[in-house]
């Protein structure tokens, strides 16, 4: 299933194309155009994870009910003794 709007073909052909002309590029123009790559990867990856979180408060938002203390993750759990710890009695 081919995505819509690119082609295949198209596609490696541009890339064979970049990766030809990486070799000819000196070293500290390889590492500005990595440095581009990861740039944008790491806005597209912002952008993606500020999209999930917007639509999740707006379901939340919306009327979905909030998970109470019985329905929630923590059923099941019980609270840690307090009396892990015990005070050494000193003999005089």
């Amino acid at each position: 299933m081919a995505v819509r709007g690119w082609n295949p073909v198209l596609l490696v052909i541009s890339l064979w194309l970049t990766f030809g002309s990486a070799a000819a590029l000196s070293e500290p123009q390889i590492c500005y155009v990595l440095d581009g790559i990861l740039f944008l990867y790491g806005i597209i990856l912002t952008a993606l994870y500020c999209r999930i979180k917007m639509s999740a408060a707006k379901e939340n938002k919306a009327g979905k009910p909030k998970p109470n203390g019985e329905d929630g993750i923590y059923t099941g759990l019980t609270p840690h003794p307090q009396d892990t710890y015990e005070t050494i009695g000193m003999k005089k």
